[in-house]
Formats: C-alpha cells, structure tokens, sequence
C-alpha cells in the first residue's frame, strides 16, 4: 500500500503528486489538519513538514528525498536523464526551485492570506462539522502567518526572489532552446519548476485556482496577470496542459 500524507494546497505535496502520476504508480492520500499534523510527521518521519511517501515497508519525507527515492526504486520513467551533464543540470534546477518555492509560498500568501478562500482551500478538503472549522480558521491563519514569516520585509524580499525564479524559468528554455528545462523531454526540473510556481498562475483544476481575480485589488490583478503572461507563467501552464 503506497501512501502519501499530505496538504492538498501545498505545492510541494503537489510535486510529489506529479511524479507519482507521471510513473503510473498508484497510490492513496491521506490529508493531515494543519498543526496537529506536526503528531503524525514526527511519528512517521521525524519531520514537522510534509509531503511524507509510505511505501509498503519504507517512509521517505521532503519532496526532494521523495523525488530521488522514486527515480532510485521506480525507474520507468524516468525524470532524471543518464547523460551527465544534463542529469547534474536537473539536480541543480530542482535544488534552485525547491529554494524559490519558500518565497512564492511567503509572497503569495502576504497577499491574500486574510481572504476566505484560502482558509477554504486549507481547511475544506478535512470535511469539518462547521463550529469546528469557525474556530480552526483564525488559528490556521496565524499559524501560517507565523510559520512562514509572513511579514511585509520578509514579502518583498520574497518578492523579488519570485522573480529570480521565474527569470530562471526562462534563461533555462533560451538555453535549451526546446519545450522543457534540460532534456528534449520532461524531467525533474521541469516537474519542479512548473508544480513548486505554479501557485502564482493558478492553472486551472489546480488546487489554487480558488480566486475570482476579478475580486482582488488592480494592482494585485496585474502583476498575477502580469506574471501569467510572462514567457514563464505561459511555460507553467503549458506544461499543465500537456504534461500533467
């Protein structure tokens, strides 16, 4: 039985999700309330974080180790390519996105943490009886607000490392010169780069495709737009559509 514990919103349980898809294994989710999860992930893993694989016998934590521990024992597939040159540029990319990602999670969520539809998105997919999840939502946001240093320096710091990670985005196709990162075919890099940022274009069907944009302040609506138009937000959803 393969098990992967994990938040439905976050992108980093979303990275996972793809590769697992994308070698045709099966498997289960079992979602864990923010917070209390912090019981189960040390249990399982000794990690306060998520997403976490439990695979029959074996339990691998962090997306990345994931990443590598899927490539090791499934490799139909595979994500990471042979050649040495650009099997050390996947690993480089995913290792640059995997950082970029902390900042697109703290970025975005100094934008529109105090809407509702973020508490929705976190908290829905529990099925809690309503005074339960009343109570949870300040708490969940102040945790989240917490956790990820949600402060106005740390968010525009954040900020421009986003656009580090999107610039990089695109100096990786004029690179490559093709449709993905590294490789004439996807890879890890592509996964990572397209699920960790794609919070910032919200492809459709995702878990953050949750905002009617028309709702939220124009400044904000331009540079999502702006971001969505960019050679990378079109990437992103590209991949979207064709690979996922």
């Amino acid at each position: 039985m393969r098990i992967l514990y994990q938040f439905p919103i976050s992108h980093y349980c979303e990275k996972t999700r793809w590769q697992l898809e994308h070698k045709g294994l099966d498997y289960r989710t079992r979602n864990l309330l923010p917070g209390p999860h912090r019981l189960r992930t040390q249990w399982l893993a000794r990690i306060n974080t998520l997403p976490i694989l439990r695979d029959d016998k074996r339990t691998v934590g962090d997306s990345t180790k994931i990443a590598y521990y899927l490539e090791k024992y499934y490799p139909e597939r595979p994500l990471v390519p042979e050649d040495a040159d650009s099997r050390a540029r996947v690993i480089e990319l995913e290792q640059h996105f995997d950082r970029f990602a902390v900042h697109v999670r703290r970025w975005l969520y100094g934008q529109v943490l105090d809407r509702p539809e973020i508490m929705d998105a976190m908290l829905d997919p529990y099925r809690l009886p309503g005074p339960i999840k009343r109570a949870l939502v300040p708490l969940t946001r102040e945790g989240v607000r917490r956790l990820y240093a949600i402060k106005p320096k740390a968010v525009v710091y954040s900020e421009q490392r986003v656009e580090e990670g999107l610039a990089l985005v695109e100096e990786s196709l004029r690179r490559g010169a093709g449709d993905y990162l590294v490789a004439d075919r996807l890879t890890l890099a592509d996964i990572s780069a397209a699920a960790l940022m794609a919070p910032l274009v919200s492809p459709p069907g995702t878990p953050w495709d949750v905002f009617d944009e028309t709702d939220l302040p124009a400044s904000l609506q331009k540079k999502l737009n702006d971001m969505r138009e960019r050679p990378a937000g079109q990437w992103i959803l590209e991949r979207y559509r064709t690979d996922r």
